[in-house]
């Protein structure tokens, strides 16, 4: 390619990149916010209203903190039947900057048919409780990857446009 062509081709991708991150983060945190069914404080008693399906059930709160070292939270349909909740390998789903919490995914549950579920938590100061929560979302796992390839190419596609046109318009 000749010069005149990099020097179009270049800043096309710094401005391609720059739409490509502002379309992929506002999505990113809608994702986040739209799978949120049920959220509850982390408080034994709690009640939560889930229709049928597959869930992720997370806990939230202070990030970098000991809160929910040691406890142990159950769900139980309206029966008191407990619910099983398979573990899986922990994963941030949310981290905010503003309130400095974080929701970290710590299993998955599915229910035949909608119901009530009760919450028992055991092991949570009482301090922990009055900033701790229990989130029953939808799986984003998927689609928080697909979203995260997207930002790491957008960046990519920006700091490239902006690193390559200076050196293509650098006087040699």
């Amino acid at each position: 390619m000749n010069f005149s062509v990099w020097s179009v081709l270049l800043p096309l991708a710094f401005v391609a990149g720059l739409i490509v991150l502002g379309r992929v983060i506002p999505s990113l945190m809608r994702l986040i916010d739209k799978a949120v069914v049920a959220r509850v404080p982390a408080r034994s008693g709690e009640r939560l209203s889930v229709p049928a399906g597959r869930y992720d059930l997370c806990v939230e709160g202070r990030t970098f903190s000991a809160d929910f070292l040691g406890v142990r939270y159950a769900l139980h349909d309206a029966g008191g039947v407990p619910v099983v909740v398979r573990r899986k390998v922990l994963s941030r789903t949310k981290t905010s900057g503003m309130n400095g919490s974080t929701r970290i995914s710590t299993g998955w549950f599915e229910l035949a048919r909608d119901g009530e579920l009760s919450l028992s938590v055991e092991g949570l100061s009482a301090k922990a409780e009055q900033r701790a929560w229990i989130v029953v979302q939808r799986p984003i796992g998927a689609g928080i990857a697909v979203r995260v390839a997207a930002l790491v190419l957008g960046a990519i596609a920006t700091i490239g446009g902006i690193v390559g046109s200076a050196l293509v318009w650098m006087p040699k």
